[in-house]
């Protein structure tokens, strides 16, 4: 008796970041364009401030896991308020983490 599984996993690992972005050329810009509105200086909603490298560096992994998941925690807000960011822009922050979130 032979037994044979034709069933095969088909879900892929996602791909290796070929790019290292650059902080001051994409990553900042995607920053400030969805998330200084609500996180700066003066007006840093849960005292967040996401618009410079040294405050986005600080608040990076809290930051990565809110604009994945689309919202923060109660009271629940869509994060940005835009609407959730596109999965090349979180691809592209994702390889900017891989490669160190550098200031570069």
């Amino acid at each position: 008796m032979v037994c044979i599984s034709c069933s095969k996993d088909k879900t892929e690992p996602p791909l290796p970041c070929l790019d290292n972005p650059s902080f001051d050329l994409e990553i900042k810009n995607i920053f400030l364009n969805n998330c200084s509105g609500c996180h700066q200086t003066g007006n840093a909603i849960n005292g967040i401030v996401l618009e410079d490298f040294s405050s986005i560096k600080l608040n990076l992994d809290h930051s990565m896991e809110e604009i994945q998941n689309g919202t923060m925690p109660p009271p629940s807000v869509i994060m940005p308020p835009s609407g959730m960011l596109n999965d090349s822009i979180i691809s592209l922050l994702n390889c900017w983490v891989e490669n160190g979130a550098l200031n570069n």
